[in-house]
């Protein structure tokens, strides 16, 4: 079911995000890539020193890979880069649009900039599209040493395995804990707050779930599965494909969270679909018999909206925590950003992207609030309280097939009453399968 969700979802959180261009390339694509990806090089350093801040600078015409509608982007680029003409392809560089990429390939459609996600550099590869920007982040000598420590390692966790960097982190996603003021005083019970462990969040779930006045109030919901991987220590797909599924504590102490929540009577959603991971129903506000719903930052929107329209109540606060003494939330994805081997302008791309990375970009383009009036008395830093889980070392680019796998498994536990050793164990069995074959197929 995630799988179906899986475009669908991308395309809603990088159109969020806010990002990129790409370049006229009529004339490119029919050099070899080795040739580009030296041209590429070349480019870097030929006009090193050769002019001065007072001259004009070139009009070019750059183009972009960009998911989403770019007019936010656009017109802010426009006065960043006056020189520079901006085109846009609604192109995600994920599997789902394989065809539409070879389409734009075989019209020598190059892109000079592309907006990617986690697993998007995989699919680069595929191509020979990768481009190692460590040269140009060197020669325009970008300035890395107060990135929090999970943002460096989530640049780090896709690439292929060497030196390079291929893609630079804009945006990632972050999560929190809503909840719906109302239901809780109907119970007559506390408000949840920040740093809460997840004892703590299932132990009040308990005390909100019931039946009050004809109507059914569920105490918790989880939004989605991935946000739950994302808590995982270690990936669940390795960089040498091994899958990691059995004789980990940390995958088993998830899953155990995930059915304890779903054991609280009442607590599972109806939606006819025997999937406990149902970001669509948004019960928090649509029936608005949800008390508490873990979830993405762009919940915040939701709320505010449905606010705007009646008199919802309803704050927010950190996600629940594992371990007190380290305090995180979880790693999911986040919008890269990567050059193309084939254009012509890496120096003037690179000067983009160091844009679309910055503070000033991020913070405008993507306040904590949303520059939403409704938000701005709400607890909004419970989104960035916490740093993000990203594990140590690289994923496979299947990691999202052990992603997927890990939601249907807490299924499973929940709808069909495996008993967790089982379902890991047969989980790892048809993941190592699922990978086999899809390496074969390649």
């Amino acid at each position: 079911m995630y799988r179906k969700r899986l475009p669908l979802i991308l395309g809603l959180l990088l159109s969020i995000m806010l990002l990129g261009a790409c370049s006229d390339s009529s004339e490119k694509g029919s050099a070899s890539d080795t040739d580009n990806t030296s041209n590429a090089n070349e480019n870097n350093s030929s006009d090193e020193g050769s002019s001065s801040e007072d001259e004009p600078k070139e009009e070019i015409t750059m183009r972009f890979w960009y998911p989403g509608e770019p007019d936010a982007v656009e017109e802010r680029l426009k006065e960043v880069f006056p020189h520079i003409t901006f085109e846009w392809e609604n192109i995600q560089v994920v599997n789902a649009y394989k065809e539409t990429i070879e389409e734009e390939i075989s019209k020598q459609k190059l892109p000079d900039i592309m907006v990617l996600t986690d697993y998007s550099l995989s699919v680069l590869k595929g191509y020979e599209m990768l481009f190692d920007l460590t040269p140009l982040i060197e020669k325009h000598e970008l300035d890395m040493s107060d990135w929090p420590e999970y943002r460096v390692k989530a640049m780090h966790a896709h690439k292929p395995d060497d030196d390079g960097i291929y893609s630079l982190p804009g945006q990632l996603t972050y999560h929190g804990l809503a909840y719906n003021k109302e239901v809780f005083d109907k119970f007559g019970v506390a408000y949840p707050t920040d740093d809460m462990t997840w004892e703590e969040v299932i132990d009040l779930a308990r005390q909100v779930t019931g039946e009050r006045d004809g109507v059914q109030y569920r105490g918790l919901d989880i939004a989605l599965d991935p946000q739950m991987v994302g808590m995982l220590d270690g990936w669940l797909v390795d960089e040498d494909d091994e899958v990691h599924f059995e004789n980990r504590d940390d995958v088993k102490r998830v899953l155990s969270l995930i059915e304890e929540v779903a054991a609280i009577p009442g607590n599972i959603p109806d939606n006819d679909k025997e999937d406990f991971f149902d970001p669509w129903s948004y019960g928090i506000y649509n029936e608005r018999n949800v008390a508490m719903a873990l979830h993405a930052r762009y919940i915040a929107k939701g709320l505010a909206e449905s606010a705007e329209e009646s008199d919802l109540n309803f704050d927010f606060v950190s996600w629940p925590l594992v371990d007190k003494d380290h305090p995180t939330q979880p790693y999911t994805d986040g919008t890269f950003y990567a050059i193309s081997p084939y254009s012509e302008y890496p120096d003037e791309a690179f000067e983009v992207i160091e844009y679309l990375i910055s503070d000033e970009w991020i913070n405008d383009s993507d306040p904590l609030d949303y520059n939403m009036d409704i938000l701005k008395d709400k607890n909004m830093e419970a989104f960035t309280r916490h740093p993000l889980n990203v594990p140590d070392g690289r994923a496979s680019e299947h990691q999202v097939t052990g992603r997927w796998l890990f939601g249907k498994t807490a299924n499973r536990i929940i709808y069909e009453d495996v008993d967790i050793n089982t379902a890991i164990r047969e989980t790892q069995e048809e993941a190592e399968t699922l990978i086999k074959e899809a390496k074969g197929s390649d």
